[in-house]
C-alpha cells in the first residue's frame, strides 16, 4: 500500500470553503481533544476546546479574510486543514488519526509559498506547547513564550514563533 501510496495520496488538497465549517470544527476538536493531552492538563484542554463553533470558521473566511486551505480523505472528509492571513499562519490543525503522515508539514509549506509569493519576509505563528517542537523543526524560532486565554477563560502557555522565509530561500538556493 506504501509504495501506492507514492502516486496515489490517500487525500488531497483544496481550498476551503464556508461549507467545512463544521468539518473544520470537528478536526480541530479532535486535534486539542486528543493530541492536546500530552502536554496540557484535562482542565486546559477542556476550557480550550470550549466555546468553538462552526460559525467561527465562516466568519473567519467571510469577514476576517482568512484563506483555509484542506486535506480532503479519499472517502471526502476533511482530515486537516491550516488557515492564513497575511503574514501569518492562524491555524493548523490534523485529526488525530491523520497525524504524523506529513500532512500538517504539506500545508504548512503550501502557506508559506502563498505568503513569501505575496512579498512577505517573515511568517508568525502563536503556537501552543504541542504544535511548539514541530514549528521549531521547520525553522521557526520562538520569539517569546507567553499566555494565552482560552474561549474557556483558562491560560495555558504558548509561544509566539517566527521564520525568516527570505533568509530560507536565500539558503536554499544556495545549496
Amino acid at each position: 500500500m506504501l509504495v501506492l501510496e507514492r502516486f496515489f495520496p490517500p487525500f488531497k488538497l483544496r481550498l476551503g470553503n464556508p461549507g467545512d465549517a463544521e468539518a473544520l470544527l470537528q478536526v480541530h476538536q479532535r486535534a486539542i481533544l486528543v493530541l492536546g493531552r500530552r502536554i496540557y492538563s484535562d482542565a486546559q484542554v477542556e476550557s480550550w476546546a470550549s466555546g468553538n463553533t462552526a460559525e467561527r470558521y465562516v466568519s473567519a473566511m467571510r469577514e476576517d479574510g482568512e484563506i483555509f486551505e484542506v486535506a480532503v480523505a479519499r472517502k471526502g472528509r476533511i482530515v486537516a486543514f491550516c488557515s492564513r492571513k497575511e503574514a501569518e499562519i492562524r491555524s493548523l490543525y490534523v485529526d488525530p488519526d491523520w497525524a504524523r503522515h506529513g500532512i500538517g508539514r504539506l500545508l504548512l509549506k503550501r502557506a508559506e509559498m502563498a505568503i513569501t509569493e505575496a512579498g512577505h519576509g517573515s511568517i508568525s505563528i502563536g503556537a501552543s506547547l504541542v504544535g511548539l517542537p514541530f514549528y521549531e523543526s521547520q525553522g521557526y524560532r520562538v520569539l517569546r513564550h507567553r499566555h494565552w486565554k482560552t474561549r474557556g477563560g483558562l491560560f495555558i502557555p504558548a509561544a509566539e514563533m517566527e521564520k525568516n522565509v527570505h533568509a530560507s530561500a536565500h539558503r536554499q538556493s544556495e545549496n
